[in-house]
């Protein structure tokens, strides 16, 4: 189980890039995705997506899956969330800050499920709390 903050989190921030060393970053074009998709571009690419606050999320698209790292932004452009992509479910490291820039959360996902220790700070970036949850996403304590 997800804490209940952080699943409406990653929902809604999770951003994504990629960093391919063979495409060189000048010649990604980004597809504005609160603009009406093509099909060439609905499914594939590097993707931007502006959220209601006024921030954004970055992110590649496979088969219309997120992949890779999804970096998203709050209004004045600091980062707000850093979450890995395999197949469209979160898969690896998971990180959301606060809006000064100190971490607001860290974890890791396995195939969509929150595992392992995810770690709490306030904004000052002092740990308020630990929470490991199980390979099923069950909190252990």
């Amino acid at each position: 189980m997800r804490p209940p903050f952080a699943t409406l989190l990653i929902a809604a921030l999770a951003t994504a890039c990629t960093n391919n060393p063979e495409t060189p970053q000048a010649t990604i074009v980004a597809t504005d995705s609160t603009e009406t998709p093509t099909a060439s571009t609905a499914a594939n690419g590097p993707q931007v997506i502006h959220t209601k606050d006024g921030g954004r999320m970055e992110g590649m698209m496979t088969n219309g899956a997120r992949t890779g790292t999804w970096l998203s932004y709050f209004p004045d452009g600091g980062i707000r969330s850093r979450v890995a992509y395999v197949n469209g479910k979160e898969e690896g490291p998971s990180e959301v800050f606060h809006p000064n820039s100190m971490p607001y959360y860290t974890g890791q996902y396995w195939q969509g499920i929150t595992v392992g220790e995810w770690v709490f700070f306030d904004p000052t970036g002092k740990e308020v709390k630990r929470v490991v949850y199980d390979s099923s996403g069950v909190a252990k304590h």
